[in-house]
Formats: structure tokens, C-alpha cells, sequence
């Protein structure tokens, strides 16, 4: 029930107005293949019964002329019924081919069977000079290859923390990495897929060899990347080596009363450097500021340097919130400062008490709570402050204790309390925004990188060192969920996935494997190369063994869809309970100005 529950609330949060676009392209890719198949067999004369978009039983159907165009239940792909080519008569029905019909040539199949993946080409090509004309908005740190940070441990979703491959393997900050497992690498997302996608291994597990650049000199290094565990559901893992890239971290906001605001400061000033050591990500600047009391900070305004001397200070930008295990269920509960003009001390501060999150048992049970709801009396009780509301919790376990929530009495027997203290960070009063440059890449350059990406992914596919497997593709389910995110998110991300989308379909259909295009293909060819027909019976009964596996494929590649959508569900919500703990930094720095 909770699974069909979860999926329910992800179609919910489809943005219908990007819907259209979302059939436009995912269905115009498909339509776009069968076209090219349609207008070649025409060209060439041959018997062309049927169009389908998506197999199995049909939704939709028109007859024009001698071939019925029609839509179809599933939205698997499509086919153009072309019985001269090759016999399917499971997937495509049984057709006589008229006595009229002109013979088939070898030439005929091959290009006919190539047509369809020549116009996902020329579809891509035509959405890739177009994005040419738009450009594409980037992050200027996913565009350069210089490594910004490199992370000393990596947590894993176990709780375990290991040592960071790049450190280990001695990169440092300020390295230009080269190239991986001797593949150039020109920016962030090289990094990544050659590292994800590497398939070289050892008796210590991952292996990849970088080649960077230190100060003009050229170095070779091994490291061992760790496989981290990308979603909750689809259990996937990813190998990561735990660096940054280099960003250049430009000032978006200033905070009243803070250090930053007395040293001048000012909105769209760019930080260069921290007692002298040049500045090269957001984490790096985190560890500057843990580790130096007074700062001397140099930033960039209007081509001049500024010099400033800030002195960092360690705030509470999470509040607090206690875990209650109780009979009922497991629920939290933190302070909310609405309306206050200031905060000191989160656990002292005068406060509302409210639900951060319930279990789903506590949900049942009490329909009409939910997170946000207030925690208005403790044993009859107002409660003013957090402290007051953990010690009553710390005192009460294992006894009755009455909580007043939303004019409602709940009488519960406390089994467990888990206090959460608030995370500190050190801060001067700023908010950083990174670069965002506007690329325009040549059609043919895209063209190029998504076949590339195609490549590189296939090859990790099918080699058993790597640690790409069958349920980390992509099938219908997650198509369309990206298709959409990218439609109400930015129109130029979704032209970019969908020119990835075509050159993908191109490159897959061409493989020499039966029912695909390059399956037939390839039969011509050793047809050729034999000097005889393969009898029909053994090809069909080829045909029928692959077509149950790739409907069995598709159907094992959607489950996994449906399990990582269901995992980004979870991530989101705990994205949102996350940003209801985030204080407020100005009431903070009021805080400090009042004491």
C-alpha cells in the first residue's frame, strides 16, 4: 500500500502545463524513428501495412491509403509493420504481402532497417542547433576540470565514514585533472562519468588511474573511488572519489549587524582569497573559517582588490528538535520563532513548540496531526522554551504524560528521547551564490558527447569490472519523470535530455541484437557473407526469444524507475524537513547586536 501510495503522490507532482512538452518529445522522439523507417520503405516500394506508436493492443487507428497508423497500449517504443524486411508476427500481427509487391533487396533492408536511427540523428541535430542559438545555463563549476576541494572522509549511508579516495591517492587543491583511465576530461561532468562509469578494478575493488597537472608539472595517480549509495529504494551505487570542482563564489546578500557588513562588504563582490591562500569552493572557505578566529579577506570589486579583516563567528543555523518514541508511534517536535525579531539561544529563547515530522503509525493514529501542527501545553502546562520541553521529556520516560497539540490531548507513555542539539557553523554574515555562464556548444560537439556518454555507459555495461548494472538505466517511467522535471525546471535542460534521449535511441537501435534495427541488419549481412537465406522459422523463433526479453528488460528496468522516483520522493521530504530546521541567519546577528 505505501508503495502504490508513494507513486500516486509522484504522479501528483507532475507540473501538467509541462505535460505537453513532455509528449511532444518523448513521443516525438519515437515517432521521429518510425518515420524515418515509413518515408525509406515508401521510398523504396515496399509493403508498409501498419504505423504504430507503442505495442500491443491498439487505442487508436486510422487507415490512409494501404497502411493503418495507430496508437497502442504500451508506450515501449513503436514499429512500422514491414514484413519484406523480416517476419514479426508476434509483435507486428501476420500479413500477406501482395503478389504486386516488388521484390526485397539486400540494399532495401539495410537502408530502411538505418533510416530510423539517421532521423533521431537529424532530430537531435535539429534540437541541438536550436539550443546552440539558446545556450544552456551552467554552473561555472560544472565547466572547468580544476579541482576546488578535496574531502578528507566520505559519510556513507550507513553511518560509516571512510577516508576520501582523492586524499588518500594525494590530490590536492588547485590540480587540473587531465584525464581518467587515460580518457580526456574537460570539465565536471568528464570527472564524473569517467569515474562512474570506469571499469578498471583490483583486489581492493574500484580502480581509477587520474592524470592531473600540479603547477605545470604532469602527474600520474592511482586511487581506489568508493561506491556510495544513491537512492534508498533502488539501492543503486555510483563510485565517487570525493572532490569539488572550482567555483568562483560571488556575495548574493549581506546580513545586517554582521561582521561583514561593518568590514564593507558589499552584494556582488567576489572572494578571491583568505589570509593570502587563494579561494576555490564553498567547503574549502567552510574549513578557512573553522580554523582561523580572524580572517584577512580579499575580494574582487569592479577589477580592484579589497582587503578585509572579518572575524568569523560559530552560529546555530539549525534548531534543535527532540525525537519522542512513544507507544503510539515516533514523532519530533522543534521551536519556532515566527515573529520574533531576534535569536540568542535556540533551546532557551521564548518559543511555540511545533511537529517536525510523524511516524506513519503516530499519522493513523492521530489523522488530524500533521508537521506544523503546535505543541500547546505539556501536563496542562504552557511550555515557553525547548529546554523546559526536553527536561519534562528526559523526567517522564516510561510514565504517562499528557501533551496538548492543536486543542487536541493526547495521553502517551514516553519510551525513548533523542535530543537533536543544534549544528554550528562558522559565518560572517553572507549568503554566496556561484557563477552561472551561458555555453554555447555546436550542434555537432553535443552530437558528439551524447554518443560518447552512449558509449562510454554501454561499455560499462557490459564489462564485469564496473559497477554499472541492468537497473541503472533508464526506462519509460524515469524518461518521463526527467522529461517533466526538466520541462517545469528550464525548457533548455529539456531540449538538451531529449537530444541525449535521440542519440541514445539511434546508437541502441543500431545494436546487432534481433527485433532491433541492427538486428536486421546484421542478418543481411551474414546473409551475404553465407550466400543463403536463414530459414524464416529459426528467425522468427529468434525474434519471438527477444522480444520476450525485451519486454522483460523493460519491464525490469520500469521497476527500478518506479523504485528511484519513490526514493527521490523520500530525499525530498527530507529535504523539506531539513529546511524547516534552518534558522533564520538574520535573527541570529540581531541576536548578537541585542545581547
Amino acid at each position: 500500500m505505501d508503495f502504490f501510495q508513494s507513486f500516486y503522490s509522484g504522479l501528483e507532482s507532475l507540473n501538467f502545463k509541462a505535460i505537453f512538452w513532455v509528449i511532444v518529445f518523448f513521443g516525438g522522439s519515437i515517432f521521429v524513428h518510425e518515420l524515418g523507417h515509413f518515408l525509406a520503405a515508401k521510398r523504396r516500394k515496399l509493403f508498409v501495412p501498419r504505423f504504430s506508436i507503442g505495442f500491443g493492443p491498439r487505442i487508436f487507428s486510422k487507415t490512409i491509403g494501404k497502411t493503418e497508423f495507430c496508437l497502442s497500449l504500451l508506450p515501449l517504443g513503436g514499429y512500422v509493420a514491414l514484413p519484406q524486411l523480416m517476419e514479426a508476427k508476434s509483435l507486428e500481427g501476420k500479413y500477406k504481402i501482395p503478389e504486386t509487391a516488388k521484390p526485397v533487396s539486400s540494399m532495401d533492408k539495410i537502408i530502411v532497417s538505418a533510416m530510423g536511427a539517421i532521423f533521431n540523428i537529424i532530430f537531435a541535430l535539429i534540437l541541438a542547433t536550436i539550443l546552440w542559438k539558446m545556450g544552456i545555463r551552467q554552473a561555472q563549476s560544472t565547466t572547468n576540470n580544476i579541482v576546488g576541494y578535496v574531502h578528507s572522509e566520505i559519510k556513507l549511508p550507513n553511518g560509516i565514514t571512510v577516508p576520501g579516495p582523492a586524499k588518500v591517492a594525494g590530490i590536492e587543491i588547485g590540480d587540473e585533472i587531465i584525464a581518467i583511465d587515460g580518457r580526456k576530461t574537460c570539465n565536471f561532468e568528464d570527472i564524473i562519468h569517467g569515474i562512474a562509469l570506469g571499469t578498471n578494478r583490483d583486489q581492493q575493488g574500484p580502480l581509477s588511474a587520474i592524470r592531473i597537472v600540479r603547477k605545470g608539472k604532469l602527474k600520474e595517480l592511482t586511487l581506489h573511488p568508493v561506491l556510495v549509495e544513491q537512492n534508498v529504494r533502488s539501492k543503486e551505487s555510483i563510485r565517487i572519489i570525493g572532490i569539488e570542482t572550482f567555483q568562483e563564489l560571488v556575495i548574493s546578500k549581506i546580513y545586517e549587524n554582521s561582521p561583514a557588513e561593518q568590514a564593507g562588504l558589499q552584494v556582488g563582490d567576489k572572494l578571491c582569497s583568505v589570509n593570502g591562500v587563494p579561494l576555490l569552493s564553498s567547503s574549502q572557505l567552510n574549513d578557512m573559517l573553522k580554523d582561523s578566529p580572524n580572517i584577512r579577506l580579499t575580494v574582487e570589486r569592479f577589477g580592484k582588490q579589497i582587503n578585509a579583516a572579518l572575524k568569523p563567528l560559530s552560529l546555530p543555523l539549525t534548531r534543535p528538535y527532540i525525537e519522542l518514541t512513544t507507544t503510539d508511534g515516533v514523532w519530533e517536535f522543534f521551536p519556532s520563532f515566527d515573529g520574533r525579531d531576534s535569536i540568542k539561544d535556540p533551546c532557551k529563547d521564548i518559543c511555540e513548540l511545533q511537529l517536525l515530522s510523524l511516524s506513519q503509525e503516530f499519522q493513523k493514529k492521530y489523522p488530524e496531526l500533521h508537521a506544523a501542527s503546535k505543541v500547546t501545553s505539556i501536563h496542562g502546562q504552557a511550555i515557553s522554551n525547548f529546554s523546559d520541553a526536553l527536561f519534562i521529556c528526559q523526567n517522564t520516560i516510561e510514565r504517562p504524560i499528557e501533551f496538548t497539540i492543536d486543542n487536541m490531548d493526547l495521553h502517551l507513555i514516553i519510551k525513548k528521547v533523542k535530543f537533536v542539539s543544534p549544528e554550528n557553523y562558522h559565518r560572517f554574515g553572507v549568503e554566496l551564490r556561484g557563477t552561472q555562464v551561458l555555453c554555447h556548444k555546436n550542434p555537432l560537439e553535443q552530437i558528439i558527447e551524447s554518443a560518447h556518454l552512449t558509449f562510454l555507459t554501454l561499455g560499462s555495461l557490459i564489462s564485469p569490472s564496473s559497477d554499472v548494472h541492468l537497473k541503472n538505466l533508464m526506462g519509460p517511467p524515469g524518461i518521463i519523470k526527467t522529461l517533466n522535471t526538466f520541462a517545469t525546471y528550464d525548457f533548455r535542460l529539456l531540449l538538451w535530455f531529449v537530444i541525449v534521449l535521440n542519440v541514445n535511441l539511434a546508437i541502441c537501435n543500431l545494436l546487432p541484437l534481433p527485433i532491433l534495427d541492427g538486428g536486421i541488419i546484421a542478418l543481411v549481412l551474414l546473409e551475404l557473407l553465407l550466400r543463403k537465406k536463414i530459414a524464416i522459422r529459426m528467425v522468427a523463433g529468434i525474434q519471438f526469444i527477444f522480444m520476450f526479453l525485451l519486454l522483460g528488460l523493460a519491464i525490469y528496468i520500469s521497476f527500478f524507475d518506479i523504485n528511484r522516483i519513490w526514493g527521490e520522493k523520500i530525499v525530498e521530504e527530507k529535504q523539506r524537513r531539513l529546511q524547516r530546521l534552518i534558522i533564520n541567519e538574520q535573527l541570529l546577528w540581531n541576536g548578537l547586536k541585542f545581547e
